[in-house]
């Protein structure tokens, strides 16, 4: 297997994240996708690849493009024989930039490409298609998103409020105090989350802490739940289940015990391979 992760070049870094490349000649996988702070953008040229929410039929089978935004449910993905994605994974605010339409529109959905860019990504597949070299294909991928960010923006104080919001300690009130360390109500908070990110920063919080939940159990399963929930000030574990399980229709013991069994890796704690593809 093949695999490539590289930072974006200089003017991207304000939307993208990182740059992806997986490739085998042979590979049968099914994932589970847990909510990430990331909204992502794949290329496909694999011979079976599909996509959709976790409990129902796949959105996306064997297509050459798609965006997929902020999720809130478990993703299931499957793929099986020769195997090529890459992609980028965006930053929190990038959707509306990127697409030009509202984020709160596109939330947990995952559209065709042609749905978003229309004739513009049929002509950056077919130079990605006829382009044999993974990293040239990844700066190709750069220059179409150098073009679609050109001149574009985003309020600098949402960026801050994001920021805060994923790296700060959590207590009661911190969105409040956040509004008003920008001068800012909390109802023009929530319209300018809305429109750029695509959730409430209520919401933003909630998978915050839910990332932060999954990548410490990743890293030490054999912790306590209770002293998790306790360390991520939580009001007591049942809260700490019940954001769980709304967001992985999993418990925090079921999780772990994914992590025990090698099905969940510290590095990836969003991921659960869960098997061989079913056709």
């Amino acid at each position: 297997m093949n695999v490539i992760v590289r930072e974006p070049s200089e003017p991207l870094r304000l939307f993208v994240d990182k740059l992806w490349y997986i490739s085998a000649d042979y590979f049968n996988q099914q994932d589970i996708g847990f909510p990430i702070l990331q909204h992502e953008l794949i290329f496909n040229f694999s011979e079976h690849f599909s996509v959709g929410q976790a409990d129902q039929p796949p959105v996306i089978r064997n297509a050459e493009n798609w965006l997929s935004s902020l999720y809130t449910r478990p993703q299931r993905s499957q793929t099986w024989g020769r195997h090529e994605t890459f992609g980028a994974f965006l930053k929190p605010w990038a959707l509306q930039a990127l697409t030009g339409i509202p984020a709160c529109e596109l939330t947990n959905q995952i559209l065709s490409g042609n749905t978003v860019f229309h004739r513009l990504v049929d002509e950056i597949s077919e130079q990605l298609r006829e382009t044999s070299d993974a990293h040239a294909k990844l700066t190709l991928l750069e220059r179409f998103l150098t073009k679609r960010f050109q001149d574009k923006d985003v309020p600098a104080y949402l960026i801050y409020a994001a920021d805060s919001l994923r790296q700060g300690r959590w207590h009661d009130g911190m969105i409040r105090e956040l509004a008003r360390s920008l001068r800012i109500s909390p109802k023009s908070l929530t319209t300018a989350f809305n429109r750029h990110v695509g959730i409430s920063p209520g919401r933003f919080l909630h998978l915050r802490l839910f990332n932060d939940a999954v990548t410490q159990l990743a890293n030490n399963p054999h912790q306590s739940l209770t002293q998790l929930a306790h360390d991520l000030r939580f009001f007591d574990q049942a809260h700490l289940n019940h954001l769980f399980k709304s967001l992985t229709n999993l418990t925090p013991g079921e999780y772990r015990r994914q992590v025990l069994a090698g099905c969940i890796r510290p590095e990836t704690p969003c991921y659960w391979q869960a098997g061989k593809a079913q056709g």
